[in-house]
């Protein structure tokens, strides 16, 4: 059963995954005790292993803040995802079945519904979705639940990115669907470089990024 300072500090940390609290926001353990639900003592201690998880930072005198997203930490973990990601979409390239060829297209299907309905949330829950289905496949779901536990920064900054109108969210659907028929021709050599390509999007896409939100980003030089 979910203690009360997990149900906060899963509640705090799920606000500042998804974005419902920017980086650099200001935020109080009384807000937290009326929007969750939970008394002061389980808040505070939450917020305390949010700050140990680099999450929250305190300023005496002043007040807590959401950390602004480390620009060179999100660089590092995309470089590890884009080459452990790539080998192993090429280490399947050539076995994928015609059921998981289905599944990825199914989870592309809703990711260009959500993007129709404007649902960016949900787009870019599915975009998750298709590339752990990589992982799920190649029996490789410990890397994969590695990578997320380091790419904190990284995903924040994904999330923006799909949030800047200046980047068509369709980009990123063609590209799954480019990788997805490299996967039904078994072209194992076509989809290392599709997948290495795609997750080298960011490295084009972050100036746009950085002038969209250019308070929320620290570590930029």
């Amino acid at each position: 059963m979910e203690s009360l300072q997990d149900k906060a500090y899963n509640a705090i940390y799920t606000k500042i995954m998804n974005l419902d609290l920017y980086p650099g926001q200001q935020v109080s353990d009384k807000q937290f005790e009326e929007e969750i639900g939970v008394s002061r003592t389980p808040v505070r201690e939450a917020m305390l292993r949010l700050r140990r998880d680099d999450m929250l930072y305190s300023l005496p005198q002043s007040g807590t803040y959401v950390t602004r997203i480390d620009l060179k930490k999100s660089l590092d973990a995309r470089y590890a995802r884009q080459l452990l990601e790539s080998d192993i979409a090429k280490s399947i390239g050539s076995t994928v079945s015609d059921d998981q060829i289905d599944q990825l297209s199914a989870v592309v299907e809703e990711q260009q519904t959500a993007s129709k309905r404007d649902q960016i949330q949900r787009f870019f829950q599915m975009d998750n979705h298709f590339h752990q289905k990589i992982y799920e496949f190649a029996n490789k779901q410990n890397i994969w639940n590695w990578l997320i536990s380091f790419s904190t920064d990284l995903n924040r900054y994904r999330l923006l990115r799909v949030y800047d109108a200046n980047l068509p969210m369709n980009r990123l659907t063609q590209e799954h669907r480019d990788i997805i028929n490299a996967f039904s021709d078994h072209d194992a050599a076509k989809v290392h470089q599709l997948v290495y390509s795609h997750l080298n999007l960011m490295l084009s896409e972050q100036q746009s990024v950085l002038d969209k939100f250019p308070d929320y980003f620290t570590n930029i030089n």
